[in-house]
C-alpha cells in the first residue's frame, strides 16, 4: 500500500499550510491593531472666554480673554469670537496675542477672527495660555453675549484639532447699564439739608447790629449796655436830686447854728 504515505503527507502539508496562513494573518492583524488602538491626545484640556468686568456702564471698556489649559504643542490656531454688535463695539488694534509668533484679529462686524502661528523654531504653546485678549466698548444698555463660535488648533506636525464651542465656559455675558440708571445720592441737585436761621435774634450780641460808638458794648448775659445818649436824662435827674439833698442839708445846718 505504497500510496497511503503520500496521501498522509499531502494532508499534513495542507494542514500545515492552513496553520501557517492563520498565523500570518494573526500576526498581520496583531501588528496592525496596536497602531489602530493608539489614541491621539487632545490638544487642550479646557477653554474659557472671560470678560472683565462683567457689569459696566455705557461707554466703559470690557476686556475679553480666551484662556486654554492643558495645551499640547499648539503651533498655530484660529478662533472665531462672536459678540453682540448692538451692544458692543470692537476696539481696533486692541488684540494681544502670545509673543514669539505672528497673528492678527479681523472684525467682521459681529465676529472677531483671530489667527496666530509660531515662527521658525519657536516651540508650540503648552500648558495654560491666553491665546487672545480683545477689548470692546459698551454701546447701549442690555445683556451683551460673547462666545467662541468656532476654533481650530494645529500642532507642529500639522495635525489639526477642533475647539469645542459647546462647552459652557466658552461663552460669557456682560451686563451694561445706562448712565442715568443710577439714583442720585442725598443732597444731589439741592441744598445739603441745613436750615439757615431766617430770623436772627435781635438781642444776640453777635452780628452787625452791635453798636460801634463810644460806650456801646455787650454784657456777659447778651443784653445791650446803656449808651451815653440813653443815660443823659437819668444823669440830669440824678444831679438835680443830689443838689436838692445838698441844699436841704445846708439849711438844716444853718438852723442848728442859730
Amino acid at each position: 500500500m505504497p500510496e497511503n504515505p503520500p496521501a498522509r503527507f499531502r494532508r499534513l502539508r495542507a494542514l500545515g499550510a492552513g496553520v501557517a496562513l492563520t498565523a500570518v494573518a494573526f500576526l498581520a492583524f496583531g501588528a496592525a491593531s496596536p497602531a489602530s488602538a493608539v489614541v491621539v491626545p487632545d490638544s487642550y484640556d479646557t477653554a474659557a472666554l472671560i470678560a472683565a468686568p462683567t457689569s459696566v456702564s455705557v461707554g466703559d471698556t470690557i476686556t475679553v480673554t480666551a484662556v486654554f489649559t492643558g495645551l499640547v504643542d499648539a503651533y498655530a490656531y484660529e478662533l472665531d469670537i462672536a459678540y453682540d454688535p448692538e451692544l458692543l463695539a470692537f476696539v481696533a488694534d486692541s488684540d494681544i496675542l502670545p509673543s514669539g509668533g505672528f497673528g492678527s484679529a479681523t472684525d467682521s462686524g459681529s465676529e472677531i477672527a483671530v489667527a496666530a502661528t509660531r515662527l521658525g523654531t519657536s516651540p508650540g504653546l503648552t500648558g495654560t495660555q491666553t491665546l487672545a485678549t480683545l477689548s470692546f466698548t459698551a454701546l447701549d444698555a442690555g445683556d451683551a453675549s460673547l462666545a467662541i463660535a468656532s476654533g481650530r488648533i494645529v500642532d507642529s506636525a500639522a495635525e489639526p484639532f477642533t475647539v469645542d464651542p459647546a462647552a459652557a465656559s466658552t461663552s460669557t455675558t456682560v451686563e451694561i447699564t445706562a448712565d442715568g440708571d443710577s439714583e442720585p445720592g442725598p443732597g444731589d441737585g439741592g441744598s445739603d439739608g441745613s436750615d439757615p436761621d431766617p430770623d436772627p435774634d435781635p438781642d444776640s450780641g453777635s452780628g452787625s447790629d452791635s453798636g460801634s460808638g463810644t460806650g456801646a458794648g455787650t454784657t456777659t448775659d447778651g443784653s445791650l449796655a446803656v449808651t451815653g445818649a440813653d443815660a443823659a436824662p437819668w444823669l440830669i435827674l440824678g444831679a438835680g436830686a443830689i443838689a436838692a439833698i445838698a441844699a436841704g442839708t445846708v439849711i438844716a445846718v444853718r438852723r442848728r447854728t442859730r
